[in-house]
């Protein structure tokens, strides 16, 4: 039987390169984590887009935002990401790209400049996530304006919490 987690790992890794998702047991153990949530677009009984994200204390996390590439441009990345910010209440909101060095990834940054969100210039560097991979450089968009003080604060959390590496990684 295929489970809505199956169905999300397999939009995950149509959407995502390798190296920005875990290997499915690893991607399924955050489902117990008390501030791991996954919201999920359902059409025809089908899973077809989601959202995962992370809430820490004074911060939420977008880590995957992925549809299907039949359910792409029909406003579902555009209507889960609003309810991440709308759950957030006050709170920033923070998620990671690529930075801009192409269409795809100018495109991507676009979409979320469109939900508000601000391109931070700052590099930030995901550790590896699986065995197969390097470390990937990003880039941290917010929904409102942080300072490098505040930044460094988040990508310390990450780094810990998300990553499991050091807090100083790549700082």
């Amino acid at each position: 039987m295929i489970t809505t987690f199956d169905k999300v790992y397999e939009i995950m890794k149509e959407s995502f390169p390798m190296e920005e998702f875990r290997g499915y047991e690893e991607q399924q153990n955050l489902l117990f984590r008390s501030n791991y949530f996954l919201k999920t677009e359902v059409q025809n009984g089908e899973v077809v887009g989601f959202c995962a994200y992370y809430v820490f204390n004074d911060f939420f996390y977008i880590e995957h935002l992925a549809c299907t590439s039949q359910a792409r441009g029909l406003g579902i990345g555009t209507r889960l990401v609003k309810e991440v910010i709308l759950e957030a209440k006050q709170y920033p909101v923070i998620l990671e790209v690529e930075p801009p060095v192409n269409a795809i990834t100018r495109r991507r940054i676009e979409f979320y400049k469109r939900l508000g969100f601000i391109l931070n210039e700052m590099p930030h560097y995901q550790p590896p996530l699986n065995l197969t991979t390097g470390i990937v450089e990003l880039r941290i968009m917010s929904s409102c304006q942080l300072s490098e003080e505040r930044l460094t604060q988040y990508r310390r959390i990450l780094n810990t919490e998300v990553y499991g590496v050091e807090e100083n990684f790549k700082l």
